[in-house]
C-alpha cells in the first residue's frame, strides 16, 4: 500500500512539475500534451508551427517579437489556452474563430497593427479579462467600437491616438 502511494505522489508530483515549466523551444518538448506554457519569443516565426496545435493543455502562448501577419482558424482548437501573447507582431487581424477560446482571459496585441476585432469575439465578453492595445494604429472609432463590442473586458491602449 505505501508504495502505491508513493508511486501515486511521484505521478502527480510529476505532473504539476510539468505544468509549471516554460518551455522556450520546440525541440525542448518531448510530450506535447503535457506542455502548459510555451514561450517562442523572437524566433523570426512568419505563422504559428504546426507542432503548437498539438499541444492540447496549452494555457500560455507567447509569441511576441515574430513575424506572424495572419493566424490561421487553427488557432481556435487551443482550447485552454488562457494567455496568449502577439505583441510585436505585423499582425492586421484576428481569426473569428477564436470566438470558441472560451477560456482565454488574456489576450495581448501591443505593439501590432490590429486595429478592429471579428465581430463574433464580442462572444468573448464576460471571460476575457484583459486586451492589450496599447500602440495599435487604432482611431478614436476603433477604440468605441471595441468598447462596445467588449464593455466589461479591461482594455489598455493610448487613448490620445493621432491616427486617422
Amino acid at each position: 500500500m505505501a508504495l502505491l502511494v508513493i508511486g501515486l505522489s511521484v505521478v502527480v508530483s510529476a505532473a504539476w512539475a510539468q505544468e509549471g515549466r516554460v518551455y522556450k523551444s520546440l525541440q525542448e518538448v518531448v510530450d506535447p500534451t503535457a506542455v502548459y506554457s510555451l514561450q517562442l519569443r523572437g524566433k523570426r516565426l512568419k505563422a504559428v508551427p504546426s507542432e503548437v496545435y498539438e499541444m492540447v493543455n496549452l494555457r500560455e502562448l507567447d509569441l511576441r517579437g515574430n513575424r506572424i501577419v495572419q493566424l490561421s482558424d487553427s488557432i481556435a482548437g487551443l482550447v485552454h489556452l488562457q494567455r496568449l501573447v502577439l505583441s510585436r507582431n505585423p499582425l492586421r487581424g484576428l481569426p473569428a474563430a477564436m470566438a470558441g477560446m472560451s477560456e482565454l482571459r488574456e489576450l495581448v496585441l501591443w505593439s501590432t497593427y490590429v486595429t478592429d476585432l471579428p465581430p463574433e469575439l464580442g462572444r468573448l465578453d464576460g471571460t476575457l479579462e484583459l486586451l492589450d492595445l496599447r500602440d495599435c494604429p487604432m482611431t478614436q472609432a476603433d477604440q468605441e467600437a471595441l468598447e462596445q463590442m467588449l464593455p466589461s473586458v479591461k482594455k489598455e491602449w493610448y487613448y490620445t491616438c493621432n491616427c486617422e
